[in-house]
């Protein structure tokens, strides 16, 4: 080979220093003036092999595709090109392609320990494509890469498509390719960006805001979402080929954007960026075990926020919201997972709650107001016939409830028994369609006292009762436990659940699995994994049927002292 000329080799050598500096940017510039001046194929494959790492480096995995194509057509047995064209196709989740680039680098150089290794990566991607997830290994990488836990992993979509929705202005939603079970997996995606909160920021977004639209709000919030919306231009800049599933989001009625003629996309300048993040952006917790636990064993009136950070998740963006959510989402790291909580049957649109489904109908309704419409689901339209005496009579009930327990006077299951029937009878419709809300607290208190206490047929009586009261139906005979429909999911269910499943575990063993088996679905459906569950469930923090390791100190404390007869 020819000695490079000494103005080529000048930029060269500058564009070598600055990737040594991390000053990828500066490297790329190099080496773009170095191909401007070289004049040989040799020199031009040496100079498009160094700008390809630095465009690697740098997160161009388009143009770092380009190059390493180009250094391929010149010479398609060129080690380092094939295996920095792999890496490209690998940062742009092409991971079938960059297999392909890999197995034929290890078939002309068989010692390339460096792409041995990157074919076993790709081929953990590709079986995550098809659904198959080790969630320890998900669950450990998650917490190893705390503060900020980006995820090195693929996108599964199950039985699921977008298609547009019967009711026109709804635009398009997520609906089902095939009847599936609850617990079953039908979305784990990794995010497309993300910005993650530190423990100092947590009030960023709000609790009741998991797809966060509010334009005003904490300085926190508006910083986060303006870091975000950087984070998301860089990328849509340095890689083109993202643009479309980006442009594709909904941004909002108060878009104004031209299409340009050669691309058919708006410009992506700053508002294309900022009103789909608007409209498509989730609040979320980085790992939802540890939120799910908090939130079942915390009053609603006591519940923080957990889900600080912000994220866009482009397969999720399509959801649309009902109060009665036929899927239930959950984070680890920067994964969103998607599991059904019920039966649904095919061509079922799916929905989750953009707010706190457990609010009241005139609060949501108020909730709903920033995406520019009120819902008018099950729930919703069984809850607006309600009249104003019967909603006082709900929070009276409630009100003497909460007195019974902070009297701390002895008593026996019979008086709750009455003041939760007088709950039900404010309730007009079957809990199928009109889930009692309003008795989940009062309820989970009194299991978990009852627990603590080692009151075994009260915690199933008790935990039935709720189960009944959310929409549940299950058969229960003397051998066999099972859940013939599943109903209003929240995290208390699984609670009831596991001490249910303590409950049978003293009076009748042959029921134990049965009903442990049912508690470890629900909390799949609420964590999007069970890998967790003896982290979150084992007897060292839940406790054993007869003592209160693990529960909440003021809702046992309230209660001890009855006796249950």
């Amino acid at each position: 080979m020819a000695p490079m000329p000494t103005e080529v080799l000048i930029w060269k050598l500058q564009g070598n220093t600055h990737y040594k500096d991390g000053k990828y940017l500066k490297a790329i510039e190099s080496y773009d003036e170095a191909l401007r001046r070289v004049s040989t194929e040799d020199h031009a494959l040496i100079l498009l092999l160094n700008r390809c790492q630095a465009r690697l480096s740098s997160q161009h995995y388009d143009a770092a595709l380009e190059d390493a194509m180009a250094v391929l057509d010149m010479d398609k047995t060129n080690e380092k090109g094939l295996f920095r064209a792999a890496r490209a196709c690998y940062g742009l989740g092409s991971f079938t392609q960059s297999r392909s680039h890999l197995v034929g680098l290890v078939q002309l150089y068989p010692r390339n320990k460096a792409a041995i290794n990157d074919i076993e990566r790709c081929e953990h991607r590709l079986r995550e494509q098809a659904g198959d997830f080790n969630f320890a290994s998900v669950l450990d990488e998650a917490v190893n890469k705390q503060p900020s836990p980006h995820l090195d992993r693929a996108t599964y979509i199950g039985s699921i498509e977008v298609r547009k929705c019967a009711i026109e202005s709804h635009g398009r939603g997520l609906f089902t390719t095939k009847a599936v079970k609850a617990g079953e997996l039908l979305l784990c995606e990794k995010a497309f960006t993300t910005i993650f909160a530190s423990d100092d920021r947590k009030d960023v977004t709000e609790v009741h805001h998991p797809k966060n639209t509010k334009p005003n709000g904490s300085k926190w919030r508006l910083k986060l979402r303006g870091e975000l919306a950087a984070n998301t231009f860089v990328k849509l800049s340095r890689n083109p080929s993202v643009v479309p599933a980006f442009a594709d989001l909904y941004p909002g009625p108060d878009a104004d954007e031209k299409i340009d003629e050669d691309t058919n996309l708006p410009d992506v300048d700053d508002a294309f960026v900022q009103y789909r993040i608007i409209y498509n952006g989730f609040g979320f917790p980085s790992n939802t075990y540890e939120y799910h636990w908090k939130s079942a064993q915390t009053p609603d009136d006591l519940k923080e926020d957990e889900s600080g950070s912000l994220g866009i998740w482009i397969s999720a963006s399509y959801i649309n919201h009902s109060c009665y959510p036929l899927v239930r989402r959950s984070y680890i790291g920067d994964m969103m997972i998607f599991r059904a909580q019920a039966d649904i049957p095919v061509d079922t649109e799916l929905k989750f709650g953009y707010i706190s489904c457990l609010e009241t109908y005139e609060q949501r309704q108020k909730m709903l107001e920033k995406w520019g419409f009120q819902c008018e689901c099950q729930v919703c339209l069984a809850e607006k016939d309600h009249s104003q005496k019967k909603v006082k009579k709900r929070a009276k009930t409630i009100e003497k409830i909460i007195e019974h327990f902070e009297k701390n006077t002895g008593t026996d299951l019979g008086v709750y028994t009455d003041l939760l029937n007088a709950l039900d009878s404010t309730y007009i419709n079957p809990p199928a369609i009109e889930p009692r809300k309003a008795m989940i607290g009062p309820i989970i208190n009194l299991i978990s006292a009852c627990h603590s206490d080692g009151l075994a047929a009260q915690v199933i009586e008790l935990s039935l009762r709720m189960l009944r009261g959310l929409g549940f139906d299950f058969q229960v005979t003397s051998a066999a436990f099972k859940i013939t429909r599943w109903g209003f999911m929240v995290d208390e269910v699984v609670v009831a659940l596991a001490d249910m499943a303590d409950g049978y575990g003293a009076v009748n063993p042959t029921l134990y699995n049965d009903v442990l088996e049912m508690a470890k679905t629900a909390y799949e459906i609420m964590c999007g994994e069970r890998v967790s569950w003896d982290l979150t469930y084992g007897s060292e923090r839940r406790g054993n049927l007869g003592d209160s390791a693990g529960r909440v100190e003021d809702v046992v404390d309230g209660v001890q002292g009855l006796s249950f007869g």
